[in-house]
């Protein structure tokens, strides 16, 4: 997967995913080689470190074959509930403040 940083314009053939830690939170990001430009993949508490769990069971499950379609809206419905609590979580504890620690 390539990227192209959004501040210096340098292409990223394949980002490495870094993840940093502050207390029960996990941060998921990957930082342009050239200016360190930093960019956010995802932020987790563990109950949703649980939830992406369960979804990437469901989703397993949904790839070997026949399942109904109550089951295809759960799955479906996890995964926007899964997205929606990230991106909160990603306002509540920007990951900015803690590249400045390292």
């Amino acid at each position: 997967m390539e990227i192209i940083c959004d501040k210096c314009g340098a292409v990223i053939p394949n980002p490495e995913w870094k993840t940093i830690r502050d207390g029960e939170i996990e941060h998921t990001y990957y930082e342009c080689p050239d200016c360190g430009e930093a960019y956010r993949i995802s932020t987790t508490d563990k109950a949703l470190r649980k939830r992406i769990d369960d979804y990437t069971k469901m989703a397993a499950r949904l790839k070997k074959g026949r399942c109904t379609e109550a089951f295809h809206r759960r799955v479906q419905k996890l995964k926007e509930t899964n997205v929606k609590r990230s991106r909160e979580l990603g306002k509540d504890h920007p990951l900015a403040p803690l590249l400045l620690q390292k």
